[in-house]
């Protein structure tokens, strides 16, 4: 099996893949070589695969951020590699693995806090619009708050993840 994962800023293929689960709204899936053809939304906003070389398997975790699947047996163009292929799109991506950082993480995750709390004093609001509502004045001030939620995201999946 092919995977695919995407961003607007970088593009990840991994091949020898055995399984690959991705958290829907209303449960998991759980994509096998020769799955039907299946296209929808993660939710849950976190990707496991597992490879298997040389019988060892290898597992990798992904936090995603507002990401579509697409599994195809018989691939989307013609040039593809044959068998299950599973493509994936998201904003934003980050592995969770061996050189993962969880203080780097949290170091961002603050300063892009602290970040967004200036903002929200530079458009003289109180901030209580983007506490209680869950909305922002300014574009800068909704990117801060997605990016803040998806390194909240990373970190605890992360502090799962290691436990």
């Amino acid at each position: 099996m092919f995977v695919s994962l995407g961003t607007s800023e970088s593009s990840k293929s991994l091949s020898n893949i055995t399984k690959v689960k991705v958290y829907l709204q209303n449960g998991i899936a759980e994509i096998l070589d020769q799955h039907q053809d299946l296209m929808g939304k993660i939710d849950n906003n976190i990707i496991e695969i597992e490879s298997s070389l040389e019988n060892k398997i290898e597992k990798f975790i992904y936090v995603v951020q507002d990401a579509v699947f697409i599994v195809s047996t018989k691939g989307l163009d013609k040039k593809d590699l044959k068998g299950t292929m599973v493509y994936i799109y998201a904003r934003r991506v980050k592995e969770i693995n061996q050189n993962f950082s969880l203080d780097e993480i949290t170091k961002q995750y603050e300063e892009k806090s602290l970040l967004l709390e200036k903002e929200v004093e530079k458009s003289g609001d109180s901030g209580e619009s983007l506490k209680k509502e869950g909305f922002s004045k300014t574009s800068k001030q909704y990117i801060l708050a997605e990016e803040i939620e998806f390194l909240k995201k990373v970190i605890s999946v992360s502090k799962k993840v290691k436990s």
